[in-house]
């Protein structure tokens, strides 16, 4: 190797994206797990088209007799040893490949990075990375496959679908969805941010619902008004929903920390226990999200 070979390594290192080290890390950390089987790439990274706002999006195949045991401990493994800023979010926007997904806001080297975790039944990883177009990066060496089908398995993934989500859970969700449109409007993807705005609004006004009217018989918008009217709380907060609507369809970076602060404004107010909760990541969050 030459000199100039030698320069341009470096400097290939140098410019080196930190989503890979992030990839590295994660799938020694997944690897070590005798649950895991499996571990795919899929998204832009199998692709070829990252940038450096890509998140690392990962498939792991878990072998059915630990999927639920693994599912529930997974996220404060990648809390303990990953850098994870909040709890992981079950991700309502993967399609439904047959198992749960789950993304994780990292802190690496100072800055913020997404991690998506398609947690699979083992049976199940082959048709998913032939489906996403993945790239299968390990298989555990004592796996010889295993069928597709199992009865635990699927309630598990069922009773975890439908499972209504809590204060805490939907202001995590809120706070995802900023940090993705904040994503979007910097890639100039107008559709996809006025795509995720709206569902931010949907979330903020789930908080709302759960926080102060849970055993409602409505859904969505109908009736919200009578059903958080009632108390001044209520009010407050069916004004702050009104504010949240009436931001720009279109966001902007100006628009989105607006909607930000009234989400945890609207918080604040109908579940302090879950701002309460997540204080000091939601400080944390808003210093690495920097939407100036």
């Amino acid at each position: 190797m030459n000199a100039t070979d030698t320069a341009l390594e470096a400097l290939a290192a140098a410019n080196r994206p930190e989503q890979f080290t992030i990839m590295e890390q994660t799938m020694r950390l997944l690897t070590a797990s005798p649950a895991v089987t499996h571990l795919a790439v899929r998204g832009s990274f199998a692709a070829g088209t990252s940038d450096r706002l890509s998140d690392v999006d990962l498939v792991v195949g878990v072998r059915e007799p630990e999927y639920a045991m693994f599912t529930a401990a997974h996220d404060a493994l990648i809390a303990a040893r990953l850098g994870q800023l909040l709890p992981a979010w079950p991700d309502t926007i993967v399609p439904d490949l047959g198992g749960l997904g789950f993304v994780h806001l990292l802190v690496h080297r100072h800055m913020l990075y997404q991690l998506d975790l398609y947690l699979a039944p083992a049976g199940r990883v082959e048709r998913i990375v032939a489906a996403t177009r993945g790239r299968l990066m390990y298989t555990a060496p004592d796996h010889t496959g295993a069928p597709e089908g199992h009865p635990q398995v699927e309630t598990f993934i069922a009773a975890a679908r439908q499972s209504p989500p809590t204060c805490t859970e939907l202001l995590v969700e809120v706070l995802v969805l900023t940090w993705l449109i904040r994503k979007r409007i910097v890639r100039g993807q107008q559709f996809m941010a006025y795509k995720e705005a709206h569902q931010l609004t949907t979330a903020t006004r789930a908080l709302a619902r759960t926080a102060l009217s849970p055993h409602t018989a409505y859904l969505g918008w109908y009736h919200l008004e009578t059903d958080l009217g009632a108390t001044p709380i209520g009010r407050a907060c069916l004004a702050d929903l009104a504010e949240l609507a009436a931001e720009p369809a279109l966001p902007t970076l100006q628009s989105l920390e607006r909607m930000l602060a009234t989400v945890l404004t609207l918080a604040r107010r109908a579940a302090p226990e879950a701002v309460e909760q997540l204080a000091t990541a939601i400080d944390a969050y808003r210093h690495y999200l920097d939407l100036r």
